[in-house]
């Protein structure tokens, strides 16, 4: 049996061995500047964490935190050597594919808080109600999470009116923009302490997962500081377990020594949603997994944001690690390679003693929770976008080995948009999962169920004898889903419009059927 050390233990060993020769240069208090992505708040918990417990000065490290701003971007700043480190969003990914020389060190928030916001009587709910709207968005234009999301909607970037942020929400509110790029850990918390219904467009809703605030830095700086790196990144680290555990105290910190400009209030808000972000109970704090990097890499690459996947090697830090295994005399900076050896060895195997199989055990678990989340449908639980296209190559390539037909069912809600604008997006979530029960409960064992996005679902039928199988199919559905459901002691009633297309009688690409599919629900809710 292979025996591999997981990067968690390769860390902690380094960081042990460096303690103990505390004459090296390494542990001098070198001086490091960290990046942030905006202003002092709860967003960046765990670097205050780490500064105020002292762990960035256990390891030797004078660590300065340098507030973000609309002109000091997080990635420009490291590759121009003002600072060492950076947090930044998923365009630290799209940045290496371009080719820059970034390196991510750890992927703090397993999901993204990037949203678009609007005042729910705008009545602007999808990616398609953005277009001839106007959109406040931070980056002057489209960040990456939206544009991926409109290119899976297939809405055109330049249908949208963008303008630049003025990072004020009020703009929103007096209608100087319909739509204002915004954090769900800020400034829903603005509009409900105003008492102003919105309507949130998220692209995680829409088969766009992304990381955020990405702990980064730059591959120069991995080469030459390898024990800084490790050191740094394990004590901030240790500070967003902190923090996570002690939000009051943190949120006392940054009342009175960062003087943020925000309530108590606020900042609880924010610490609750930013622990639902981390997912710390699920994962461990930092986690990236290389599926997910592909996965994002591919989502760039068919919104033609980047052309291919040529620079990914190299930017997760955890698999250069694993990679520099056999390394281990290009770390440190200890003059005795014999005894250097000997040490790390003994090291390694206490820690792989006494974590392996506990590493093992909360990195499967860790895997299947992530894998279960790229794959599925937060809210539904069922196949989401992503899942679907893939399934459904494999579905139609098994039909022409069987000689077999299989139907693409397109279903869309009616009146949905009316639905949450009258009773609240609560009752459209309850509908949406209602339905998708629904749908699990009316279909057989080896049909494909899939939300690919805001209302809409899709079924593959496989094998099927001919058309009017899946026609009774669906006309058994309608059946069953044309009934009342009750939801905190009220009914709630509810239609859907359904289009299908058929392989090979109608097309023999799933592109084509899906449109085709697409096209005859539309007839048919136009009829609804």
């Amino acid at each position: 049996m292979r025996f591999k050390l997981s990067s968690s233990i390769v860390t902690h060993a380094l960081s042990l061995i460096i303690f103990i020769f505390s004459s090296a240069p390494i542990l001098a208090a070198e001086h490091i500047v960290l990046q942030l992505r905006w202003h002092n708040q709860f967003q960046f918990a765990g670097y205050y964490a780490a500064l105020e417990k002292g762990y960035y000065q256990q390891a030797g490290l004078d660590v300065e935190l340098i507030e973000g701003k609309p002109q000091k971007k997080p990635i420009i700043e490291v590759l121009n050597g003002n600072a060492h480190y950076g947090v930044d969003n998923s365009g630290v990914l799209l940045s290496r594919l371009e080719g820059s020389p970034l390196v991510a060190l750890a992927a703090i928030f397993q999901h993204s808080p990037s949203i678009l916001i609007s005042k729910q009587n705008s009545q602007i709910s999808t990616p398609h109600d953005l277009i001839g709207k106007t959109v406040m968005m931070i980056n002057e234009g489209i960040d990456a999470d939206f544009i991926a999301m409109l290119n899976n909607e297939g809405v055109n970037p330049d249908a949208i009116n963008t303008m630049a942020s003025s990072y004020d929400i009020n703009d929103l509110i007096s209608g100087k923009t319909d739509v204002f790029h915004a954090y769900a850990s800020n400034e829903p918390f603005y509009l409900e302490q105003q008492g102003i219904q919105y309507s949130i467009i998220n692209p995680k809703t829409y088969g766009v997962d992304f990381y955020s605030d990405i702990l980064f830095t730059t591959e120069q700086e991995l080469t030459t500081h390898p024990d800084r790196v490790a050191l740094f990144r394990e004590a901030s680290l240790k500070g967003w377990q902190y923090a996570l555990d002690n939000p009051d105290e943190i949120i006392e910190l940054l009342l009175t020594k960062y003087r943020v400009d925000k309530s108590k209030a606020h900042l609880e808000f924010e610490a609750k949603i930013i622990q639902d972000l981390v997912l710390p109970e699920v994962v461990e704090i930092g986690h990236m997994n290389p599926w997910r990097w592909q996965h994002m890499a591919e989502t760039f690459i068919n919104a033609n944001m980047a052309n291919n996947r040529d620079h990914l090697k190299g930017f997760d830090y955890q698999q250069v690690l694993l990679n520099r295994q056999q390394g281990w005399s290009n770390i440190g900076k200890v003059t005795s390679v014999t005894s250097t050896i000997a040490i790390i060895t003994l090291l390694i195997l206490y820690f792989a003693y006494r974590k392996t199989k506990q590493e093992i055990r909360l990195r499967i678990k860790a895997e299947q929770a992530l894998e279960q989340l790229a794959y599925t449908d937060s809210l539904t639980g069922l196949n989401n976008r992503h899942q679907f296209f893939m399934l459904a190559e494999q579905a139609i390539k098994s039909a022409i080995r069987t000689q077999s037909s299989i139907a693409i069912c397109f279903i869309d809600v009616n009146k949905f948009k009316e639905i949450n604008d009258q009773f609240g997006h609560h009752i459209g979530d309850e509908l949406l999962q209602k339905l998708a029960t629904l749908l699990k409960i009316h279909t057989r064992d080896s049909d494909i169920i899939a939300r690919i996005g805001g209302d809409e679902f899709v079924i593959i039928l496989d094998k099927i004898k001919n058309r009017e199988q899946a026609d009774i199919l669906i006309k058994k559905l309608h059946k069953h889903i044309n009934k009342p459901f009750f939801y905190e002691g009220e009914s709630f009633t509810f239609t859907v419009s359904v289009g299908v297309s058929i392989f090979p009688d109608d097309a023999e690409t799933l592109s084509e059927l899906i449109k085709l599919a697409d096209s005859r629900m539309y007839q048919q809710k136009q009829r609804a």
